[in-house]
């Protein structure tokens, strides 16, 4: 009996398609830390499965179900979590006989592993229409940003006339999302919600969890300005 296929993938035939790396994230360093990485595995000089101390994997069935979209995705999506990478290596796609693979940086942080995830997981699914590996990160971005950041949910972080963000709120910000913190302030310009001042400003801000827990104060007469002070005010 055939393998049946889940309904948010379409069937890919693969036989003229050999292991190869579909989409690279990172600097110079990166890629080629990648290059070499994928060669190596292709060349048998480690194994990902069965999977051992190299690397944590799961299947990314989850994340395309999230994503929702009818692509050509691998039959297989795994990810794998690359440890004893350092601080070089961000993270690839490739299809490795015959499944899509997503390898990301297991010492990364939590929020940039789950973005990454789903863009190059997407990645797999994209790259027939997308060869290009630039237009490819750049839809597979898209993507990720119209599936995690709603413009409502987005703008609910933002008001008009706003100028500062503390480090606690950026980081509060990052976590709802479980995105790095720019890649919500990308979205919030591409949707208008901030100007580019406000963006140039909020893109200094190092997000850091606050020393101790904070409670959120609302005059009883609800002044807006008392709000403001206790939210976007000092530590």
């Amino acid at each position: 009996m055939a393998k049946r296929i889940p309904k948010n993938q379409l069937p890919l035939d693969y036989s003229a398609h050999c292991d190869r790396i579909v989409l690279t994230l990172g600097q110079v360093e990166s890629q080629e830390a990648a290059e070499s990485l994928f060669n190596d595995l292709v060349a048998g000089n480690w194994l990902i499965e069965p999977a051992g101390e190299v690397a944590d994997v799961s299947s990314a069935q989850d994340i395309i179900h999230t994503i929702g979209l009818k692509l050509p995705y691998p039959e297989t999506v795994k990810v794998a979590q690359l440890h004893g990478m350092g601080d070089v290596f961000t993270g690839f796609s490739a299809v490795f006989r015959q499944k899509g693979w997503v390898f990301i940086n297991a010492a990364a942080d939590a929020n940039e592993r789950c973005y990454h995830t789903y863009l190059l997981t997407l990645s797999l699914g994209l790259s027939r229409t997308y060869p290009n590996q630039t237009s490819l990160a750049q839809r597979a971005e898209q993507l990720v940003f119209e599936t995690l950041l709603s413009p409502k949910e987005v703008g609910s972080f933002f008001h008009d006339g706003v100028s500062r963000i503390p480090p606690y709120l950026a980081a509060d910000i990052a976590d709802f999302f479980k995105v790095p913190f720019p890649m919500v302030l990308k979205r919030a310009l591409q949707l208008g919600i901030v100007t580019d001042e406000q963006y140039r400003n909020f893109m200094t801000v190092q997000p850091a969890q606050a020393g101790k827990p904070r409670e959120l104060f609302i005059a009883p007469e609800g002044s807006m300005e008392d709000f403001e002070a206790q939210l976007f005010g000092e530590e």
